[in-house]
């Protein structure tokens, strides 16, 4: 520093002197600074000199440190590797040590878990034995017949479960799990040499705890018989409903077995618009036939075989597309023997869900519905013959309109049997849905995952469960509607259209008689099942639909690309009824124009009513209270009488007129055939044959202000009180009997002829006395009377024997008769008995004195 000090003094110095600014006195002082300022620059760059070489030396030691440093890393380098080498070995060796354990364990999954699932097989086989050697579920099915004979609750006590705990289930079902475990497992690890004999092993142990599984359910469903019981309160017989046209407090109560169409239909109604239809629906109510101990078995054995758990595989969805079955949606036809059970096949086909344990569910419940609804119908049966030969006993006889006893009545109770039949098949197909409900669909969304392709959710098994319960439910309405087509075919004889007898005479063989009777009550028949199918086809259908159907989920439903089998079923029932009541309908007009024209039944020798006409009229009553159902075989069918179909069809006034037409047409023909008799009264028989069935049918059913038809509070009509207001029927029924009448009063104005009187020119006395007519003019006088006497009484002993059984036509035809002949008759009479024109047999030509013919003529028509 003093160095570089002194250099600044002499630089200082320097340039004050070249300025010329310092005196020149000076010059010795600035000598001296300048030595000092030389001395400390020199001192400075010395310094200076010193740390340039202590720097150069300090760098050379730092890359010597600096050299050594990295010697010294590469030595230590080589041992910090190898130490976490052994790091990572001793990690690695535990792993494989846990690895070791958790193979050995896995290994051993088949020997600790197969004793389980054997004790469940063996405890399920030992259940279903017991089962089965009870009876199975026909003995269920006769015990609820039984019940239902005896109107008791139903309850049977079935085997439960043998030696097996409830804990023996859910142990397999634990076992069940860590197998599936076991084998996820081993699939990810297939390259082991071991992993395939395991992953076999583990196959047939699930195999087995499913099958077990499998039987479980369905034996517990099996033995937990049908889902339905005995109303409360309802156990007299009968089923008794509350007449709900009583009004107050309804206390009349009405036998569903004996309820008109009214009743049914108006019990029905209320029930519909009241939304209570299965509490109004039967004389059975649906119920759960489950304990809770097979509930909990049951529903832990559905969580654990839930979605794809039932089977074991790479992909276990293949397998399950794999083995699923699916039914042949082909048109509902009758493929079955009439009455053998069942309608169609497609019942009949295995169910192949692909899920087992719905397959189990599916055949156990098919199988216990069907007896339900089959037992039902027998014991319906039963009853109905028990009731038959009750009324036969007792000497009751087929005459009443109503049907109260013999043939007539069967096909009436039969129909009313097939309603029944079908109430009951819902409150069945209510109480399956109940089992399904508290089974299954607890355990259909909890299992396993929604949105996993095969899981509970998804929509594999979303079709699974559509199928299951439909295979359930299809065979309760297969059943019903092989009843009420059997009713159709065997008593409403659908099968057996009327054929024409030959040359128009009676057969006479009963079998071979075409009866009009029979073909009115089986019309009546058909339309009062098509009446409750059409009333509670709708609600059943909605019973075998599932909310899956909807597929609100944007999933799958409804079976996949079509409905179900229950569905189909359903619409067909409906179209099988409306089609079979058609040709009831048809056989009956059939009938009419294919009634005898001969035969004492068919054309009395009395010329009275035929058969024929009462059997219209009431067929015509008996067919009249079902206009709905009548509309919907029009909208739904062409017919002979009405092509049109939907709202252009007719209502029941055109059937009504076509039978009437076929009715006049028979009874022509009848007369027709009467004329062709040999005899003096053919055709006076003739014309009162046409005049006795015309006035009958204008009584029976024209309109008139006293005389209209009812109608009731549901839009039908009374059929008691059924009149035909159309004024056709007026015009060409009372055209007819008008025409018939004129004809037949003619045959009585031949006497009119006799009554002529004598010209009093040609009257001549014996003696001139005006007392005795001469022989010559008695002769004129007797003529006449002779004559007159002549025909009348051949004329009333033609007309004497015939029948006019209406008192009101009867007396009309007696008036009218009088009316042709009898005043003249009177003044003929009183004027010529007062002149004696015979001398010894005045008595013989006066016996019919006015008097004594108007008795006679009150007398006529008067056979019985």
């Amino acid at each position: 520093m003093a160095a570089v000090a002194a250099a600044a003094a002499a630089s200082s110095s320097t340039g004050m002197h070249r300025n010329g600014n310092l005196p020149s006195h000076s010059g010795t002082s600035s000598s001296t600074m300048v030595t000092e300022s030389q001395l400390r620059i020199d001192a400075l760059a010395q310094s200076l000199r010193r740390m340039a070489e202590t720097t150069t030396d300090l760098t050379t030691l730092t890359d010597g440190l600096t050299r050594r440093a990295r010697h010294l890393d590469s030595l230590t380098s080589p041992a910090s590797e190898t130490s976490a080498m052994l790091t990572q070995s001793a990690n690695n060796l535990n792993s494989t040590l846990g690895l070791m354990k958790d193979a050995r364990e896995k290994f051993d999954t088949v020997q600790d878990c197969e004793p389980a699932i054997q004790r469940l097989l063996s405890g399920a086989q030992e259940a279903t034995a017991l089962f089965e050697a009870s009876g199975g579920a026909k003995a269920a099915a006769a015990a609820a017949a039984a019940a239902m004979a005896s109107h008791s609750d139903g309850a049977t006590v079935v085997p439960h479960g043998g030696n097996l705990t409830e804990q023996d289930v859910y142990a397999a079902v634990d076992s069940m799990d860590i197998i599936r475990d076991a084998y996820t497992y081993f699939l990810g690890r297939r390259t082991w040499r071991s992993a395939p004999s395991a992953l076999g092993g583990l196959e047939r142990s699930h195999t087995l705890g499913v099958d077990a599984m499998c039987l479980l359910i369905g034996h517990h469903l099996k033995a937990s018989g049908a889902a339905v019981r005995l109303k409360r309160g309802d156990k007299k017989g009968g089923g008794k409903k509350k007449d709900s046209t009583s009004g107050g407090g309804g206390s009349k109560v009405i036998p569903t077995s004996r309820e008109t169409a009214a009743e049914t239909r108006l019990r029905l109604s209320a029930a519909l618009q009241n939304r209570d239809l299965m509490k109004s629906v039967g004389e059975y109510e649906e119920c759960l036939p489950l304990d809770s101990r097979p509930v909990r078995e049951l529903r832990a054995v559905f969580e654990c075989l839930g979605g794809e758990a039932a089977h074991l595989g790479p992909n276990p969805m293949d397998m399950v597309l794999r083995s699923r079955v699916k039914p042949e949606m082909s048109k509902v036809v009758r493929t079955e023997k009439v009455g053998s059970g069942g309608y169609c096949n497609l019942v009949n086909q295995p169910l192949g869900t692909g899920f087992p344990q719905l397959d189990a569910f599916g055949e156990a419940r098919k199988t216990v519905a069907h007896a339900s609804i089959d037992g039902y119908y027998r014991h319906t049966k039963a009853e109905r013959k028990k009731s038959a030969r009750v009324r036969q006993g007792s000497g009751g006889g087929a005459t009443d309109d109503r049907g109260a006893g013999g043939s007539l009545s069967d096909v009436d109770a039969a129909a009313r049997d097939a309603v029944r039949c079908l109430e009951h098949a819902m409150v069945v197909v209510a109480g399956e849905k109940s089992v399904y409900r508290c089974v299954v669909s607890p355990t259909s969304s909890s299992a396993h995952s929604h949105d996993k392709v095969g899981g509970v959710g998804s929509r594999e098994y979303r079709d699974g469960l559509v199928m299951a319960y439909s295979y359930v439910v299809a065979a309760v309405v297969d059943r019903a509607m092989d009843i009420i087509e059997t009713v159709f075919l065997k008593d409403a004889k659908t099968a057996t259209p009327p054929v024409p007898p030959k040359d128009g005479v009676a057969p006479t063989d009963p079998n071979d008689a075409v009866s009009v009777r029979v073909y009115g009550s089986a019309a009546a028949a058909g339309l009062r099942m098509l009446d409750g199918v059409r009333m509670l086809g709708p609600s059943l259908a909605k019973l075998c639909d599932m909310s899956h159907d909807k597929d609100k989920s944007g999933g799958g439903g409804g079976g996949g690309d079509s409905a179900s089998i229950a569905s189909n079923l359903c619409i067909a029932i409906h179209r099988t009824t409306v089609k079979n009541a058609a040709r009831t309908l048809e056989n009956l007009a059939k009938a009419i124009q294919a009634d005898p024209l001969d035969g004492e039944k068919h054309r009395p020798r009395d010329a009275r009513v035929a058969t024929v006409s009462s059997d219209v009229v009431r067929a015509i009553r008996l067919v009249s209270p079902f206009t709905s159902a009548y509309k919907s075989v029009t909208k739904r069918r062409a017919l002979p009488w009405d092509p049109k179909m939907g709202d252009e069809s007719n209502d029941l006034d055109s059937y009504v007129r076509f039978l009437i037409m076929r009715l006049l047409n028979s009874l022509q023909g009848k007369a027709l055939n009467y004329t062709k008799d040999p005899g003096a009264d053919a055709s006076a028989k003739s014309t009162l044959f046409m005049m006795n069935n015309t006035f009958y049918l204008l009584e029976q059913l024209g309109a008139t202000s006293r005389n209209k038809t009812k109608q009731l509070p549901d839009g039908e009509i009374d059929g008691d009180t059924f009149r035909i207001e159309s004024s056709w029927f007026r015009d060409k029924v009372g055209k007819i009997f008008e025409a018939e009448k004129t004809k037949y009063v003619q045959h009585w104005e031949v006497l009119n002829s006799h009554l002529t009187s004598v010209d009093k020119n040609e009257l001549s006395y014996q003696g001139g006395s005006d007392k005795l007519l001469s022989l010559e003019s008695g002769r004129l006088i007797k003529a006449r009377f002779a004559g007159f006497i002549e025909d009348f009484e051949k004329l009333y002993s033609v007309h004497q024997p015939l029948a006019v059984v209406d008192p009101k036509l009867r007396t009309m035809l007696q008036r009218d008769v009088m009316n042709v002949f009898y005043p003249r008759y009177t003044r003929f009479f009183e004027k010529y008995s007062r002149i004696q024109f015979s001398k010894k047999n005045m008595d013989q030509y006066l016996k019919y004195p006015p008097a004594r013919v108007e008795t006679m003529l009150s007398e006529l028509f008067a056979a019985q």
